[in-house]
């Protein structure tokens, strides 16, 4: 019997095997009924019996195994599509998703071996081929979907987060600013409202870029020409007046121009200034050096105060990692996220440079960064707002 065929009058049973396997996949969603699970299967079936019973260029059978015979834009949408959006819908992750299909071809193999397929060689063998070649297709199909949807919500988040909840926080902090102005309010309560709005954005700027760059893979820059100790000086103006009581200095020898994204610089910066505010010494100075290299320019950010250990620095830079050990650091701020540092590599990494981290009890704690004075690559994206 030839494999379409095959397909055709024994969808039935075959949809009853993909019902059984996809009942027991494990995911986080709700559960599904009979009809839910099996949804567009039946259609996936019969428009794998079509494409067999098509005929087929050696070009096409090529597009076809790198996964890019899809429908033309603005046709209907394939069943593999949909069956990703409902998959997606009810919570099974890709993996899943990826696995079920895979049971659904072993089924279909098994099924039709016992039925007496495959005794036909060269016939059998060459349905065989399209078949896998057209299963392959559907896996590709509710991938790209499903990969589509998932990046799509990714920005509708970043969309909310960055704009629907900065705007209430700006609204916070003008409104604290006219009641300090207009005596309704002690400068000292104002202050706690303001830097807890600082804080809040900052808490926002970091999962927007987290997000940016699991979306994206890079983080999204835009250099321009610039001076870097210009905008380092900037940057330490301002966290002077959100840590008024720190000490910090500007120590710079040679030309510092080139080509940056200057807010993402002066992100960099910040955090790293933010970092040593909060994990060194109080009465100690916290240092920023730049110079030349042969790479083009380097910087490092210096404090003192207990070190960090030698395993937790080579975890520092990875998302959600907190850094200091408990019961060490007692200035840790324990709401932030662990997301800081791992900033800081994307945002270096997206310039094509380096960072790095020392730290022991008699040199102190250091950062340094390594950039060339220009992206060794086309920058990804527009800068995120």
């Amino acid at each position: 019997m030839r494999l379409s065929t095959f397909l055709r009058s024994n969808a039935e049973e075959i949809l009853t095997a993909w019902d059984e396997f996809a009942a027991t996949v494990v995911h986080d969603g709700t559960r599904l009924d009979q009809k839910a699970l099996r949804d567009h299967a039946g259609e996936i079936l019969a428009a794998i019996a079509n494409d067999l019973e098509q005929p087929q260029t050696p070009a096409a059978q090529e597009e076809k195994s790198r996964g890019e015979s899809r429908q033309p834009h603005g046709e209907l949408d394939t069943a593999a599509e949909t069956h990703a959006d409902t998959r997606m819908v009810s919570g099974f992750a890709i993996d899943a998703m990826i696995t079920e299909y895979r049971a659904l071809r072993a089924s279909v193999v098994r099924l039709w071996t016992l039925a007496g397929g495959g005794r036909d060689h060269q016939n059998d063998m060459h349905d065989l081929i399209r078949f896998n070649e057209a299963m392959d297709q559907a896996i590709a199909e509710s991938v790209a979907r499903y990969t589509d949807q998932t990046k799509r919500s990714t920005d509708l988040f970043i969309g909310i987060l960055g704009h629907d909840i900065r705007n209430p926080l700006g609204t916070i902090s003008m409104s604290a600013q006219y009641l300090v102005r207009s005596g309704k309010l002690p400068a000292s309560a104002a202050e706690t409202i303001i830097n807890s709005v600082v804080r809040i954005n900052s808490v926002i700027e970091h999962v927007v870029d987290f997000t940016r760059v699991q979306s994206e893979g890079m983080m999204p820059i835009r250099p321009v020409p610039g001076d870097l100790v210009t905008q380092f000086v900037k940057v330490l103006a301002e966290t002077r007046v959100r840590y008024p009581r720190s000490l910090l200095s500007l120590e710079s020898v040679g030309d510092f121009t080139g080509s940056w994204d200057e807010g993402r610089m002066g992100q960099l910066l910040s955090n790293l200034l933010a970092n040593a505010l909060t994990h060194g010494a109080p009465d100690e100075p916290v240092t920023v050096r730049l110079w030349e290299n042969a790479e083009g320019v380097a910087f490092s950010v210096h404090n003192r105060g207990t070190p960090i250990p030698l395993k937790e620095q080579q975890l520092i830079f990875k998302p959600l990692v907190r850094g200091m050990a408990s019961g060490q650091g007692e200035r840790r701020e324990t709401t932030g996220l662990g997301l800081g540092l791992f900033i800081c590599q994307e945002i270096v990494r997206a310039h094509g440079g380096s960072i790095a981290v020392t730290s022991d009890a008699a040199s102190g704690t250091s950062f340094t960064v390594t950039l060339p004075r220009r992206p060794q690559f086309t920058p990804v994206g527009a800068r995120c707002a």
